[in-house]
Order: structure tokens, then sequence, then C-alpha cells
């Protein structure tokens, strides 16, 4: 029953991303029609009143041929990644090349999207009676955009080389937790950085979230003796991390990598450690060590989940329990960096629709002319 709810839930979401892209796809056709019918009704006279038709139809017919490129621009990103964003891409079992796979398959679908804009670029560029400085705008606006996009397949190309080949949340079951490679630490973080940083450029909101109150490692059977101590973390402890993930805040999880520092070596009990201090850091006691956040714990979760190296600690019978918090924790950065992604791509084609809109009628390429198709 619960599968068939599931399963209802699921084809539910997908009718809705479909409904969501026809109209996408009906509200593009409808501005490529505004904008010839403008151009239909002010189709000014030449030469004492007679319309130079030859010249209209030439310009109506590379308008309709740079909107059908543009419509297959927007809706194509989507297409090509299918339904690979969201907050649920891993699941208890998987191994971290699963996260990989995901970064590389967005990567894809970038690079896809940013192929089809240079042919569009070379569409506009060959566009008939068409002011050449509206065409000058619109290359211009679509090289910045490929240029947002390469960023981005640069940062998830190193995101997918970063990920270990293990278990998301593998576990030292009985044993001490093992802290993760920092060089593959460092490199998400960095990675994550330029993320936000092409988002922020793109007139992106990177919300802080709510990072909550510290973790403090006060017992063994405590949520910080499973990320990272010098012995088995106690009965409990991976039930208070479950806790502390599930009520985690994704947007202040994302902060924290972002503003993460990394350690090697010990890591005091009381202080305030951050997410990239606590996957690498190596705590001396048995507690392990105080998290200055809700946040800084699950990214540090999440962080030693995904890299290269790292092991959580758990009592016995209580692997399974860590393991689905580690994939909470991962989910919850893979979403986030999603949304992120996904808005960054939609601000950035937004820019190119309202560029299209500017597009100028002109008689012959060496005339300048007044009117201008505007939709609104």
């Amino acid at each position: 029953m619960k599968k068939m709810k599931r399963e209802g839930k699921e084809g539910e979401i997908k009718g809705k991303r479909g409904i969501g892209r026809v109209r996408e796809r009906m509200r593009i056709k409808g501005i490529i029609l505004m904008m010839m019918i403008v151009m239909g009704c002010n189709s000014g006279g030449v030469s004492e009143g007679k319309v130079n038709l030859e010249a209209k139809n030439s310009f109506l017919e590379s308008l309709v041929a740079i909107g059908e490129g543009f419509q297959e621009i927007f809706v194509g990103f989507g297409s090509a990644i299918g339904d690979v964003l969201g907050f649920n891409v891993v699941k208890v079992g998987d191994k971290q090349s699963k996260v990989g796979e995901h970064f590389k398959k967005i990567g894809e679908g970038l690079t896809t999207t940013k192929n089809k804009l240079k042919e569009l670029s070379s569409e506009i560029s060959g566009a008939k009676n068409v002011e050449g400085s509206t065409i000058k705008v619109i290359e211009d606006v679509i090289k910045g955009t490929s240029d947002v996009f390469e960023k981005l397949i640069t940062a998830l190309t190193k995101l997918a080389g970063a990920v270990g080949s293990t278990e998301i949340g593998d576990i030292a079951t009985g044993a001490q937790a093992v802290a993760a490679n920092k060089d593959s630490v460092v490199a998400v973080i960095a990675e994550v950085n330029n993320i936000i940083d092409a988002a922020e450029k793109s007139g992106v909101n990177i919300e802080k979230g709510t990072a909550g109150s510290a973790v403090n490692a006060s017992a063994a059977t405590d949520a910080t003796a499973v990320l990272a101590a010098n012995a088995a973390a106690g009965a409990g402890a991976a039930a208070k991390l479950a806790g502390e993930i599930s009520k985690a805040d994704p947007w202040a999880i994302i902060d924290k990598i972002k503003n993460a520092k990394t350690k090697q070596g010990n890591l005091e009990q009381n202080e305030n450690n951050d997410a990239g201090e606590l996957a690498t850091g190596t705590p001396n006691h048995a507690n392990g060590a105080k998290a200055a956040t809700n946040a800084d714990l699950a990214a540090a979760v999440a962080l030693k989940a995904m890299t290269k190296s790292g092991k959580l600690s758990t009592a016995n019978n209580e692997a399974d329990a860590a393991k689905a918090a580690a994939v909470s924790a991962v989910n919850k950065v893979l979403g986030i960096l999603d949304v992120i992604i996904r808005k960054t791509v939609k601000s950035n084609l937004d820019k190119i629709r309202e560029a299209v809109k500017g597009i100028k009628y002109s008689e012959s390429s060496g005339i300048e002319a007044s009117q201008s198709v505007v939709t609104k």
C-alpha cells in the first residue's frame, strides 16, 4: 500500500512537471505569436506608402526561427536532466558514486543547453532585416549566459571527481569514526562556493537559513560521537544524530559548507567546531567534539558521507540508523544545490528572453528602423 501511495505521489509530481513544461511551451509560443501580430499591425509603408513585403516576411521568418530556437532551449534543460533534480537523489545502500553520477548528469544537461545557445547565437547572427544593434545585445546576453553555464559545468565536473566510491554513510561499527580525506572535502567546499558565486552574480538570492543551536559533546551517546570521536559511539547516539539531521535547515547546511574550514588532527571537545573541521578532524575524546550549530553538524555528516575515506561510528545494531541519517544529510545538500542551479539557469534564460523581445525591424541591413517589436 505504501509503495502504491509513493508511486502515485511520484506520478503526480511528474505529471505536474509535465504540465508545467507544456504551459511554458505555450507561453513562449504566445510570445512569438504576439511579436508577429505586433509586426503585422505596425507594418509601415515605404516608397510612398508601399509595404516592403519581402523584407517584412524575411524578418518574420527570422523571428519565428529565433523564437523556436529559444523555446527549445528553455524547455530543453528540464528534458535533458529528466527527474534528476530533487531532495531524494540517493537512498540507503547507494554508493558515493551515485552522487558523482548526479552531478555528472546535471553537467551534461547544462552542456547540451550551452550548445543549443551557441546554435541560437548563430541563428540570430544570420537573421534577415533585423537591426544590427539589437542583434549585438542578444549575442552579448547569450555569451554571458554561456559563461555562467560553463562555470557551473566546471564546478559540477569537479564535484563528481571529489566524491568517494564506498557506501554513502560508510560505518565503522563498534569502532571509532574515521576522518574524511581533506583534499576531497576542500574540493567540495570550493565547488559549492563556485556554484553559489555564479548564482549570486546571476541575481539569485541565496538564503542563509536557520543554523540552529550548538550540539554539545557531553556524552558518548550524543550525536557528536557518531561523527567523530576516539572511541565507538555509545548506544542511542545514532538515533540522536538522525534527530539532528531531520531538523536541520537545508539552506543553512549549504551556507555552512560554503563557509567551512578544514582541520586535520585534534578537535577540542567544547570548542565551536564548524562543518569542515568536524568532517576532517579527529577529536581525542570519546564524546567527539562540539558542533557550533545544528547546521554545522548536518553539513559535516553530509561532507563525510559523500567524500573519500570518511566513516561514521555506531554502536552494534545501530548502523542502519546512522546510514539513514547520512543519506538524509546528503539529499538535503543535493536538493538545495539543485534548486540553486535551476534558479541560475532560469535567471539567465529569462535575460535572453527579455533581450529577444527587443528585436527591431530594419528594411535593410544598413538602415536603422524606428519600429520595435516589444511584447509586454
